[in-house]
């Protein structure tokens, strides 16, 4: 099955969930385990205890939907679901001038972007998660700050008339005014042609990242699609990687372009925080396949 057979974008997201139980396999006595599946193809989404509560994607897209609205915040939406619908992102563009970030290292604009996030297996908890969109070419960038948290966990007690606590909106779009200060570090950290091309191949190395998506962010690192990232240093670097995996990767496979784009992420602010971390970022990698051992 390929890869991009499970993700759907905008679309096969009003489904229902139901838990099933599932008795002991040899006593058929209850187990206090749930299958989740969904009720309109029969596919099981997840295994859960009598503990964990469902909350429908649908009703995640109305609370968050109507917590913008309330606060006549104007915003672009865009709903992932992967997994066979195991998982679900909801994408808020936030549009105006009062939500944009600058970058005044590099001359570059940002708007705020909330993720709204749910899940069926257990892997997301409901939150916000918190990123930034440029501009410029709608590259889509991580930050370093926590997710802000809707609700604890996902529980039988969840009520889905409180899913969405009324200071949640605020505290995530607070924390978004802070989460600029990541990439003002990275612009301050020079690195020169050879050196991004060398991070590029350790972290390919590293698997952060295969070595075909290493080649695609190398031709954008030795060529910029934009005048503002000819500059040479981390933020431009950091920008090559979400431009390759925003325009040519996310679409189909999301949960890849988002995992690797957090690992760069948070490789890259360490590096801009600590010399020696800098130092290993883009230093070659030994090959040891080139050592010779004469005995």
């Amino acid at each position: 099955m390929p890869i991009d057979a499970k993700q759907q974008v905008d679309a096969g997201y009003d489904f229902s969930v139901e838990q099933v139980k599932v008795p002991h396999p040899v006593t058929g006595e209850d187990s206090g385990h749930f299958m989740n599946i969904r009720t309109d193809t029969n596919d099981i989404l997840g295994w859960t205890s009598d503990r964990y509560g469902l909350v429908q994607h649908r009703d995640v897209i109305g609370k968050t939907d109507a917590a913008f609205a309330d606060r006549d915040i104007a915003v672009e939406r865009k709903v992932i679901l992967t997994e066979n619908g195991a998982k679900m992102r909801v994408q808020y563009d936030l549009k105006g001038d009062m939500f944009k970030a600058d970058v005044p290292e590099v001359g570059d604009t940002m708007a705020y972007r909330l993720t709204a996030q749910n899940s069926m297996d257990r892997s997301l908890r409901i939150s916000w998660v918190l990123g930034l969109v440029r501009l410029i070419c709608t590259n889509g960038m991580t930050t370093t700050e926590k997710e802000v948290e809707m609700v604890k966990k996902h529980s039988r007690s969840v009520n889905i008339d409180d899913l969405l606590d009324k200071d949640a909106l605020d505290r995530a779009l607070g924390k978004l005014k802070k989460s600029v200060n990541a990439y003002s570090r990275l612009a301050e950290v020079e690195v020169s042609q050879e050196q991004g091309l060398t991070i590029l191949q350790n972290l390919a190395n590293s698997k952060v990242f295969s070595e075909k998506v290493r080649e695609a962010i190398a031709l954008i690192w030795n060529d910029p699609t934009h005048e503002e990232d000819k500059g040479r240093n981390l933020y431009n670097l950091n920008n090559a990687v979400t431009q390759h995996l925003t325009h040519d990767v996310s679409d189909t496979r999301f949960e890849y372009s988002n995992r690797v784009t957090n690992n760069v992420m948070k490789r890259f602010d360490l590096a801009a925080r600590n010399k020696n971390r800098l130092e290993k970022l883009w230093t070659p990698i030994k090959d040891d396949s080139q050592i010779v051992v004469i005995e």
